[in-house]
């Protein structure tokens, strides 16, 4: 009966970690948004005022080891440098699946961000600038979205787990 017990204690445990690590995903999502917007500011910044070329531009963000996007755009200034017979398109193909599978981003981050620095570079400063405040409206919009996923879904995946692992553990007594 004791071993039971233990069973249906660790089944309720495990369940209810379930729940909290799905909950998680989405305040991950929501940071990594918030430092995305961050990391476009920079971007802002120096494009507009470092009048930087855009390997200089991806260096400088990869050198922010704080935030996600280091990678990403570590792997796009080395493209840039270490491919002349490729455009910035392909280099940005390969490497997109970075921000995929290594982050919380959902695919219309993604695009954003992929549509952004693919226009990057074919105008002059101040359009380019507009376009990045305009990414970073959309992503402050995209937030707004976060915010209500970790309170609502996040929330309910917490109690969900818990009450199926609880309702699991009855069935089993």
């Amino acid at each position: 009966m004791q071993i039971k017990i233990v069973i249906i204690g660790i089944l309720v445990a495990c369940s209810y970690l379930i729940g909290e690590y799905i909950s998680k995903a989405y305040t991950n999502r929501h940071k990594q948004v918030n430092d995305l917007i961050k990391i476009l500011e920079i971007m802002r910044m120096d494009l507009h005022f470092g009048m930087y070329t855009l390997e200089e531009i991806f260096e400088r963000l990869s050198l922010k080891k704080e935030y996600f996007t280091h990678k990403f755009f570590m792997q796009l200034k080395y493209g840039l440098t270490n491919n002349t017979e490729k455009i910035l398109e392909d280099i940005l193909n390969d490497n997109i699946s970075i921000l995929k599978k290594e982050t919380y981003l959902q695919d219309k981050e993604v695009d954003e961000v992929k549509k952004l620095i693919l226009a990057l570079g074919k105008s002059d400063i101040e359009s380019q600038t507009r376009m990045i405040d305009l990414c970073i409206e959309n992503l402050k919009g995209i937030t707004n979205e976060t915010k209500e996923d970790i309170n609502k879904k996040g929330a309910v995946y917490k109690k969900l787990s818990a009450i199926i692992g609880l309702a699991i553990g009855i069935i089993l007594i």
